[in-house]
């Protein structure tokens, strides 16, 4: 499942990484973002394989897996929950985001981000500014206990809206075209 995050966008690489050697003028040119026009199938082949290397910031198929039955809890206690993915390449982060148009449930965020090497996860509510939290269960375990939902996952688990959210997630690359 992530797999296809990851090699979804050929342009999920910096300019600099993108441009073919150029002789004396590449020290130059690898400063700018400026793409030389046009781009051999090598390059572009070359960009998909680096955009398909594992990032530390990309949800694992477990975490996956967590947040499929937290969205699935949160939609059983608050009718009319959505949910939204987003991953970005460019700031190393990627983030769920769980709202419900009707209010009467909380609009929230969670996130894994990647700085320095370092991967964190982080909470947010709709008012409240990103915390760092030690694991995503921290949130999606707590939340689960708290609602209660019943044993029999059948009535509850709802993998085809999670699925949804998950084929619909917005993927922020370095380069937007327009």
């Amino acid at each position: 499942m992530t797999e296809a995050v990851r090699c979804s966008s050929v342009w999920g690489n910096t300019a600099a990484e993108m441009q073919p050697e150029m002789g004396r003028g590449d020290k130059v040119l690898k400063q700018t973002n400026v793409v030389p026009f046009p781009l051999t199938a090598r390059d572009i082949r070359s960009a998909a394989d680096k955009a398909c290397l594992p990032t530390s910031y990309e949800f694992t198929e477990g975490e996956l897996a967590a947040l499929c039955r937290w969205f699935s809890a949160m939609k059983y206690a608050f009718p009319g929950t959505e949910g939204v993915m987003m991953v970005n390449h460019q700031d190393s982060y990627s983030a769920v985001g769980l709202y419900n148009r009707a209010g009467g449930a909380p609009n929230c965020l969670v996130a894994k981000h990647e700085v320095g090497g370092t991967t964190r996860f982080f909470w947010s509510t709709e008012f409240d500014p990103p915390r760092p939290i030690k694991d995503l269960s921290e949130i999606t375990d707590a939340h689960i206990r708290a609602i209660r939902p019943p044993r029999n996952e059948k009535g509850w688990l709802d993998p085809t809206g999670w699925m949804g959210v998950y084929a619909s997630r917005m993927i922020a690359t370095p380069f937007q075209l327009v």
